[in-house]
């Protein structure tokens, strides 16, 4: 499966035409979101051997989920999530930055992914590329992910973690309430994410800020730099910052391949130089915040593959970094009790973690060994 392949396309290679392709493709929009298939998940296709139709579509949506399609006697497709067999296991690391957050964490055993969380999970209150200094302390919680009969785990939720930057400490409790929405709040119960994510990307570096002067490095000429340049290889996955409606997908002249969403307090945000545009990522079309719409790319004018991020409100650009959008909801009345048991005991263990240079195994009151 390659990067952009949808899953018609996918059929289409095997000889389904697109009016047998249609019923396959509705029954699965109603249980997953077919814009959301990612390139490093096979689809697997089985086909009658003395008819030769298709008979099931199976696709790994996680490492937990699987999305079936399979054709019944009456001519209709049924459609279904299934649970693979897994189980959690609860891992927790803490230590103390010497380099950086990338580089001391994954030295001390953290998945990279993990990483990457944290950074969306702070991202307004600790800015994890460049607020952390030597000294600073790190600790974190979080699920790893085993499928059953599996050599590697892939990591789940960030569950818990603190991180003290000059003496001050924030610290993110993950709380899912019964009807299984969850989020990051404070101890407090104060929600810690914001409307927007911080980067359209995941954790990466900044080569260019927002400015109203700069020396183009192509142009060699002064000009404003209205939006934030982060430094990525051809590829990386962009994300919209926030839900809105894509306004525009295609050419714009220096951006090349770029995408605008429109969001709500009159909004605008905007992603250049991709090299892709993800599939039904079009004029009028809704998006989620966090969801792909591109890819990392050096088209238009760039001297290099990089993703130019830019926000303006009402027309009049500003710097996308400083603008973090609403706080959202506390945990609510309803759900207060269950987030304080989760509270206390996510915080009790994260002040017990020692600094060792490998994650130790995390046992948790609340949560239970398998899929909940």
């Amino acid at each position: 499966m390659r990067r952009g392949d949808t899953l018609e396309a996918i059929l289409a290679e095997r000889g389904i035409g697109t009016a047998e392709a249609r019923p396959w493709l509705a029954a699965a929009a109603r249980v997953y979101d077919l814009r959301r298939i990612r390139p490093r998940r096979g689809v697997n296709l089985t086909f009658d051997r003395a008819t030769h139709a298709l008979e099931a579509v199976r696709y790994q949506i996680d490492g937990r989920t699987l999305l079936v399609l399979e054709a019944q006697e009456d001519g209709t497709i049924a459609a279904r999530r299934e649970l693979l067999p897994y189980f959690v296991e609860v891992r927790g690391v803490a230590g103390r930055i010497e380099r950086g957050l990338r580089e001391d964490a994954v030295e001390f055993g953290m998945p990279a992914r993990v990483v990457s969380d944290l950074a969306d999970i702070f991202g307004w209150d600790v800015d994890v590329a460049g607020d952390l200094r030597p000294g600073d302390e790190f600790r974190v919680v979080y699920e790893d992910i085993w499928q059953t009969g599996g050599t590697r785990p892939e990591p789940g939720n960030v569950l818990g973690a603190q991180i003290v930057s000059r003496g001050r400490a924030t610290t993110a409790i993950f709380f899912e309430d019964a009807d299984g929405n969850g989020g990051y709040y404070r101890p407090s119960g104060d929600a810690l994410s914001r409307t927007f994510l911080r980067y359209p990307l995941e954790f990466t570096e900044i080569t260019s800020d927002f400015s109203l002067l700069r020396l183009h490095p192509i142009l060699h000429i002064f000009r404003p730099h209205l939006g934030v340049d982060f430094a990525a290889p051809r590829g990386t996955p962009v994300r919209a910052v926030g839900d809105g409606t894509v306004s525009y997908a295609g050419r714009l002249k220096e951006l090349g391949r770029c995408v605008r969403i429109d969001h709500a307090r009159a909004l605008t945000s905007s992603y250049g130089h991709l090299s892709g545009i993800a599939p039904g990522v079009q004029a009028g079309a809704p998006v989620r915040r966090g969801q792909l719409i591109g890819y990392v790319g050096a088209t238009g004018l760039a001297t290099g593959p990089h993703l130019h991020y830019a926000l303006d409100r009402d027309g009049e650009y500003v710097d996308p970094l400083a603008l973090s959008g609403a706080i959202e909801q506390p945990v609510p009345a309803v759900a207060r009790r269950a987030f304080e048991r989760v509270q206390a005991e996510i915080t009790r263990e994260l002040a017990s973690l020692p600094e060792m240079a490998h994650p130790l195994t995390v046992t948790l009151s609340h949560r239970g060994p398998g899929p909940e």
